[in-house]
């Protein structure tokens, strides 16, 4: 098994699986303007005010369900917290970096990925990772 090194200057980081997912928010252009965008930028993505009501709230992912299924019909997870996180993600992702587009996927932060498992986890452990695009 492969040690990768973690790069983080947020604090808040966790050790991931693979080198691309061991990424600091601090290290993402896209993730440091939405942080610099209020008057006292904090640390960690995870602190900004924004991250817990557009990433962690429920009643904003059961919207943002709703919205899901309208556009591409039923989300296909099997348990709320598998539901939430899968929700969470895309939520951050077009947060920072608007629409990308079918199979445009982005690495999200450790730190980001490590808070909204927190939230909601996998009672096993297992989670996916990033997964690249498909060619």
């Amino acid at each position: 098994m492969t040690i990768y090194l973690l790069r983080c200057t947020c604090g808040n980081c966790h050790r991931m699986p693979t080198e691309s997912e061991n990424l600091c928010c601090q290290e993402v252009q896209q993730v440091i303007r939405r942080i610099q965008q209020i008057p006292v930028p904090p640390i960690c993505m995870i602190l900004h005010p924004g991250f817990e009501a557009n990433c962690l709230n429920p009643y904003t992912l059961q919207n943002i369900h709703n919205i899901y299924r309208s556009d591409y019909g039923p989300l296909r997870r099997r348990t709320r917290e598998e539901q939430f996180r899968h929700l969470a993600y895309r939520s951050f992702v077009s947060w920072c970096w608007g629409f990308l587009g079918r199979h445009v996927r982005v690495v999200i932060p450790s730190c980001v990925v490590s808070r909204i498992r927190q939230e909601f986890p996998d009672l096993a452990g297992c989670y996916v990772g990033f997964r690249p695009p498909l060619d």
